[in-house]
């Protein structure tokens, strides 16, 4: 009885932890079918959760989610085209976490001077179009876990402008919002 008090107690403890929301799927025991007994996986989080090693689902899932981002991205136009076509190095993205992430491009916000982009990208995805904010929120890629070869991914800039004056620099900027969600078994 003694082992019992204690299981009942690990399990009181796990949905302590976790606010008792935890969906988790069930097994019926029917004597009828000659079951008098069941197993109850039991697991728990003691101390810090680590989202880079593998273990219980935390609560929120969201405790998950550890990536590495740029903090500034760049792009400009080209020389060569009259500075109508937009161009950018490649920026990556990082999973650190033992679960996988969803990476959403899922806000552009605080645009300034955007008004001579005919067309932004961000991979296939348009941000700006005809000089305003035109993004739907899209993924933009799922990255593995963090020993998986996909834990990291890149993104660029394309896309074109008509400069009022070419010989003139202007200064578009924006902040653009990256959303990310675990990858939940």
């Amino acid at each position: 009885m003694k082992k019992f008090g204690k299981l009942l107690a690990a399990g009181i403890l796990v949905l302590t932890l976790t606010g008792g929301s935890v969906a988790f799927a069930e097994q019926t025991i029917d004597g009828r079918e000659g079951d008098t007994s069941g197993d109850v996986q039991v697991n728990g989080i003691i101390g810090s959760f680590d989202n880079t090693t593998p273990g219980p689902d935390p609560e929120p899932t969201d405790q998950w989610i550890n990536v590495t981002i740029p903090t500034k991205a760049l792009f400009y136009t080209t020389e060569s085209s009259n500075h109508t076509e937009i161009v950018a190095p490649s920026y990556t993205v990082t999973n650190n976490s033992a679960k996988g992430v969803y990476v959403e491009v899922s806000q552009v916000k605080d645009a300034q001077d955007i008004a001579e982009i005919d067309e932004l990208l961000i991979n296939d995805i348009e941000l700006i179009g005809s000089g305003s904010t035109t993004l739907v929120a899209e993924e933009l890629f799922e990255l593995g876990d963090n020993t998986s070869s996909s834990k990291a991914d890149t993104f660029t800039f394309t896309g074109t402008a008509t400069p009022t004056d070419p010989d003139e620099e202007v200064n578009p900027s924006f902040k653009l919002v990256l959303s990310f969600e675990p990858v939940l078994d």
